[in-house]
């Protein structure tokens, strides 16, 4: 594949990487500075303008089978991919961070009806908004995901004293039905876990199973709940959605807003929402305003160093779960050493989203568990002949935490037999795709190595 970037920065730079090995990718940038960051890889660097047609074409724009515009600037992106298919890329697609865009480009939008038109409009911003309410709305959550059409689930819970499952073997752990635990981080160590692990206080584990069988293991983790209470400090794109979605399902949230304008606005979109103008990083503000009664802080500006501090009062006042928004990826390491229960990045969840619009492999890459595993969705060979699980084994590394089977829902165990055509979803570290991909063709191949 002849993949064109335009933007070279964090995005642009973990594209690359995920990418380089297998297809040709040539960087287009303004800042020539910016090439020492692909040094190490496979990649072309060519300085230039993602919206000069010249540049573009110096770029092989005109030849691309994909074209992505990752800049931090939304009209260069646009433009950068309304030249390109004017050139001749095959697909595009542009980043950005406003609404409007994403409106104009919808089928049957406005700029579809003037004859213009971009293959993939990506919002990040949107995405982190939908994680942060899907962790809200689950007391005591790190991290959820959802699958399946939302059949499936996945809930990652950091074990504390008094926990179900402590200090058992998951064979003796009694589990609810149709549940799994598929995975294990202890210190900044991913496992995929056996019969004979055992969970012990700190551990962050990740449960799978069908939505109905999580909703039990939800109560046996916060079996008193109430109605929560939610602090945002950020009233901007991301935090007006996440106040906009947690209003409409009925949780109290207060925004702490610093620009009177924006406040105002706020105040007057979202009516549920108590909006107060001030400093979220202003200890009194938080405490006359009792913010520390808060089930959930949620610290979501668009920088990083207030987001730390905020989240560090938050701890400092003994609000239970602190969501912390994380620009720059490589921050987000230092946020959890710190103590920040879910800090969060934009770019992780759309780079994923990239790599599954471009379908590079036969693996759907549906949601990172901290960096460190992933889960993918995979179809077990048509041609391959069934087997039950224990029999079939997994791919190294990996577990199959759930199985779709003609819309049917099934958590596998040991005698669970594996059909041609069942949709597989794999918990695996991300070095392990191409063994998943090795697995599922020795299964349609029906050897053995």
């Amino acid at each position: 594949m002849n993949l064109v970037l335009v933007g070279g920065g964090e995005i642009g730079a973990q594209i690359a990487e995920a990418l380089h090995r297998s297809h040709n990718i040539t960087v287009l940038d303004v800042d020539a500075q910016r090439e020492d960051a692909f040094h190490a890889m496979d990649v072309r660097f060519v300085r230039g303008n993602g919206a000069d047609p010249d540049d573009l074409r110096a770029a092989g724009a005109d030849k691309a089978d994909a074209f992505i515009a990752c800049t931090l600037n939304d009209d260069i992106n646009v433009l950068s991919c309304l030249a390109a298919k004017g050139l001749g890329a095959k697909d595009t697609m542009a980043f950005v961070t406003r609404q409007r865009y994403v409106d104009a480009f919808r089928q049957r939008g406005a700029m579809q009806s003037i004859g213009l038109s971009v293959d993939r409009i990506l919002w990040p911003q949107r995405t982190l908004a939908k994680q942060i309410v899907d962790i809200v709305r689950v007391p005591r959550a790190l991290d959820t995901g959802h699958f399946a059409g939302g059949r499936i689930t996945m809930v990652e819970y950091r074990l504390e004293h008094g926990d179900p499952f402590l200090d058992k073997s998951l064979t003796d752990a009694r589990l609810p039905d149709d549940v799994l635990v598929v995975g294990a981080i202890r210190e900044d160590a991913f496992s995929v876990p056996s019969g004979t692990t055992r969970l012990h206080e700190g551990d962050k584990v990740v449960f799978m199973g069908t939505t109905e069988a999580m909703r039990r293991l939800e109560a046996r983790f916060t079996p008193g709940r109430r109605r929560l209470r939610v602090a945002l400090i950020g009233g901007g794109n991301v935090g007006f959605m996440v106040a906009e979605q947690l209003q409409d399902v009925g949780v109290d949230v207060t925004i702490v807003e610093n620009d009177d304008p924006r406040a105002d606005k706020l105040a007057a979109l979202l009516p549920k929402v108590l909006v107060l103008r001030g400093d979220g990083t202003d200890l009194e503000l938080l405490e006359q305003e009792r913010l520390e009664d808060a089930d959930v802080m949620v610290a979501v500006t668009s920088d990083d160093a207030t987001n730390l501090l905020v989240s560090l009062l938050a701890k400092q006042l003994g609000i239970p779960k602190v969501i912390t928004r994380v620009g720059r990826t490589r921050n987000r390491r230092l946020f959890e050493r710190v103590g920040i229960d879910a800090p969060l990045t934009p770019r992780t969840a759309a780079v994923q989203e990239v790599l599954n619009w471009l379908k590079i492999d036969e693996v759907d890459h549906l949601a990172t568990i901290e960096d460190r595993a992933e889960v993918m969705e995979v179809t077990f060979p048509y041609d391959a002949a069934p087997g039950a699980v224990r029999t079939l084994g997994s791919p190294p590394n990996s577990l199959i935490g759930a199985i779709l089977r003609k819309q049917k829902v099934l958590i596998p165990r040991g005698d669970t037999v594996i059909q041609p055509g069942d949709h597989l979803f794999l918990i695996t570290t991300p070095d392990n795709v191409d063994k998943v991909a090795h697995w599922l063709e020795r299964q349609e191949r029906g050897h053995e190595d």
